[in-house]
């Protein structure tokens, strides 16, 4: 059986069988170890991130001492380097999470149904010339040209009706568009 010493050595040289047969020699060992810090699958891929920098690095790695004793500080490191990530995003989620709540509580949000009930509401107050114009040019995404082709009117008819919808809706939401 090979050393690691003299695996290391042979990384160091490019030795891709050299850094397989490190690699399977470890990585059970430091997944377990991992695994007092982590669950299994970030232990897997806390110890597959240390021993892919081992390789990659391989020409400018430097271990004085044991291998063992290096690789179990690297994944020890990289553990708690992972926890102090997730504290940070978990705490970055809990902030966002009570600023959304604090906005939804301080009544200035309009609960979508809301909005979209009283924008229903107001379209069908318009006369039905303006309320087509409207929903062929937001609903449907047609060109002002394509609704005067279909309706048989000029472009200038149609930018008439869509600016008095557009006009008549800005007045009937009023209360939504000033929060």
């Amino acid at each position: 059986m090979t050393d690691d010493k003299q695996l290391l050595q042979q990384i160091r040289y490019g030795d891709r069988e050299a850094f397989d047969k490190l690699f399977r020699r470890w990585y059970p060992v430091l997944v377990a170890y991992a695994g007092h810090y982590l669950d299994r699958e970030d232990s897997e891929d806390v110890v597959q991130d240390v021993m892919s920098s081992l390789w990659k690095n391989n020409t400018s790695l430097i271990i004085r001492g044991e291998v063992g004793p290096y690789l179990h500080s690297a994944v020890r490191n990289r553990c708690l380097n992972f926890i102090e990530h997730v504290s940070v995003r978990n705490r970055y989620h809990s902030s966002v999470r009570q600023s959304v709540l604090e906005e939804v509580s301080d009544g200035s949000y309009i609960p979508v149904r809301e909005l979209s009930s009283k924008l229903s509401e107001a379209l069908d107050t318009l006369p039905p010339e303006q309320r087509d114009a409207f929903r062929k040019s937001r609903s449907e995404g047609l060109k002002y040209e394509q609704i005067a082709a279909e309706g048989g009117v000029s472009v200038k008819t149609v930018e008439y009706r869509i600016s008095k919808a557009l006009k008549k809706l800005r007045l009937a939401l009023a209360d939504y568009l000033q929060r």
